[in-house]
């Protein structure tokens, strides 16, 4: 009877590893590999202890484990101590099966971090003990001579309370396990109560019959049969959970992973601190927003990585905090919210940075635009509506040609300031960054779209007429990874401003020249200027764009030079005026965007 018992648990080990197989080739994902590593630790530990009672039979020489063989008395050592291998298995798998479901269950239920895989791990040196332990008693029988004179009563206690305390420790993983399960079932709604609780008969009766029923039975058949109807219950169980219950269909920690990583991948910053500032956790985007790894900082006070002109206090009040970054044009809305326990006691804080530089630039943008084109459109409107009511006078032809002309001017410039409108959106939509052009070919390429407007070498006059304005290109052999889609227009228009308000100087003249500043490792910046020789841009214009927006008041003429600001502002530049002498208009761009051919 005790080698049929043998066979059967052998049986469900065996079907246990194909459940294992099947679920290994049908589903991935969260759990999966936990459940396969959980399963297929239950299988072995079965088949070897159904192997081991098959063993006992040989050695009690009963089929019903009654007697003692006389072959075993005369089996050497070494061949006895290798008999015991299906039995340090199933010692060993005792403690590793219920780690390994605790695994299971806290990768199903939630996503498991690095502290509590680092807990069920430090808890691996007990069951280690455990296996000492209970491994003890045979191995001092098998070399009892061997050992030195009182070593065997000196070891054994040490070892008999190393069993004790992992005993201890592995039951209470199990216990936590089925806690963790039921504190799941009520925490989410679409988690199925049958699913749940063919999960908690999985490991924990097979483990509980181990370790507490054997302890009834009087005769080894007895031990050996005890365990065989929870084994078949945690392997029907396990079948139905695979195939009939939708055990990774379902996945309660869909939820809680989820929030992890929606947390993880959003763009905003966020910190969670303890009720005393301690800084407890934070995603990527606040490594980056204050450029400090997580590990340098855990556990320090949240001062140490606030700028100090962040008020701390008022940030943890609650609401929203717009707050700017030292030393740069990044602007910040704050938000934080307080974590609470049941009763309603304060635990900590999390708080989220917002980064809306973007979004106060777009709408500064935006207002600029409005501003300027209603100004503009009103006024040119306003001029060819008067001029087109004197056609009801009855002028003169040649009055009535200028008012024609007149009007066509007008609304020949306000198609034009719609055409600006349009590449502006072209260019702050743009790629900062393409391959690498030559910066004279872009240059060029800028001039030849201006009219009136001719490259010369410098002190040669142009070829192509009196109302031809010649330019200079002074550039080195340099290449740009600055997208020209962005560059071309801000050039373009430069030049343009310049041909147009420069040329009514004695001998008109514009040049454009590009200069930069190196250092050990590469160029550091580099500048393009455009020059004219007329009597230089209005200070009303140079004070709009110094304040970099648009008062009610105070308008620009047009379009053209906030395309170069916001162009130039995109690229990562920024530009100056001189008006001392004429008009120099100053582009300084980042050393990184210029190479050398």
């Amino acid at each position: 009877m005790l080698a049929t018992v043998g066979g059967v648990n052998v049986t469900l080990g065996i079907v246990l590893l194909l459940i294992a197989a099947h679920t290994s080739r049908q589903y991935s994902g969260v759990g999966t590999r936990s459940f396969v590593a959980c399963i297929v630790g239950l299988g072995v530990w079965t088949a070897a202890g159904g192997v081991n009672d098959i063993i006992s039979v040989y050695e009690l020489g009963a089929s019903n484990g009654d007697g003692m063989s006389s072959a075993v008395e005369s089996t050497p050592s070494i061949i006895a101590f290798g008999l015991q291998g299906p039995r340090i298995a199933e010692w060993v798998l005792q403690t590793v099966v219920p780690v390994l479901y605790a695994l299971f269950i806290l990768a199903y239920t939630t996503q498991t971090d690095r502290r509590e895989r680092l807990l069920l791990f430090v808890l691996v040196p007990f069951g280690l003990l455990y296996t000492g332990g209970t491994m003890s008693s045979t191995l001092v029988s098998l070399i009892l001579d061997n050992l030195p004179a009182g070593f065997s009563e000196m070891l054994l206690p040490l070892l008999q309370f190393a069993i004790s305390i992992s005993f201890f420790v592995t039951g209470s993983i199990v216990l936590l396990s089925l806690g963790q399960l039921w504190r799941t079932l009520h925490r989410y709604q679409h988690v199925s109560t049958r699913l749940t609780l063919g999960l908690a008969v999985i490991v924990p009766p097979v483990w509980f019959a181990e370790r507490f029923f054997i302890a009834l039975a009087e005769t080894p058949l007895a031990r050996a049969a005890i365990p065989v109807p929870f084994v078949i219950l945690s392997t029907c169980t396990a079948w139905l959970a695979v195939t009939r219950f939708g055990l990774f269909e379902e996945i309660p920690a869909a939820l809680a992973v989820a929030r992890q990583d929606i947390v993880a991948e959003m763009p905003d910053a966020a910190i969670t601190v303890t009720d005393g500032h301690s800084i407890l956790d934070w995603n990527a985007a606040t490594a980056d927003l204050f450029e400090r790894e997580f590990n340098t900082v855990v556990g320090q006070d949240l001062a140490t990585i606030l700028p100090d002109t962040f008020d701390i206090k008022k940030l943890l009040a609650g609401g929203q905090t717009t707050c700017r970054l030292p030393g740069s044009d990044r602007v910040l809305e704050a938000s934080s919210s307080r974590i609470t326990d049941s009763d309603d006691r304060t635990l900590g804080h999390t708080l989220i940075f917002r980064d809306i530089t973007d979004s106060r630039q777009n709408a500064r943008r935006a207002e600029v635009l409005s501003r300027v084109l209603r100004h503009n459109i009103r006024n040119r409107a306003d001029v060819a509506t008067a001029h087109l009511r004197q056609l009801t006078d009855s002028p003169t032809p040649d009055t009535a040609d200028k008012i024609a002309t007149t009007v066509e001017e007008e609304l020949s410039a306000l198609r034009d300031l719609g055409g600006t409108a349009r590449e502006i959106e072209s260019v702050l939509q743009a790629d900062k960054r393409t391959g690498n052009r030559s910066v004279e070919e872009l240059i060029r390429h800028a001039i030849e779209e201006v009219q009136h407007a001719e490259v010369v070498n410098d002190g040669h006059e142009c070829a192509g007429g009196v109302s031809s304005v010649p330019v200079v290109i002074d550039t080195p052999p340099a290449e740009t990874r600055a997208n020209g889609e962005i560059l071309i227009p801000v050039i373009r228009e430069l030049v343009s401003n310049a041909v147009e308000h420069g040329g009514s100087a004695p001998e008109p003249h514009v040049s454009v020249r590009v200069k930069e500043t190196s250092d050990t490792e590469g160029v550091d910046q580099w500048w393009i200027d455009v020059a004219d020789s007329g009597a230089g841009i209005s200070n009303h214009e140079v004070e709009v764009f110094e304040d970099a927006e648009e008062q009610p008041l105070q308008h620009g003429k047009g379009l053209g030079l906030w395309l170069v600001w916001w162009g130039v502002d995109r690229l990562g530049g920024e530009v100056s005026f001189d008006i001392d002498r004429g008009t120099t208009v100053t582009v300084e761009l980042p050393g990184s965007l210029l190479s050398y051919e």
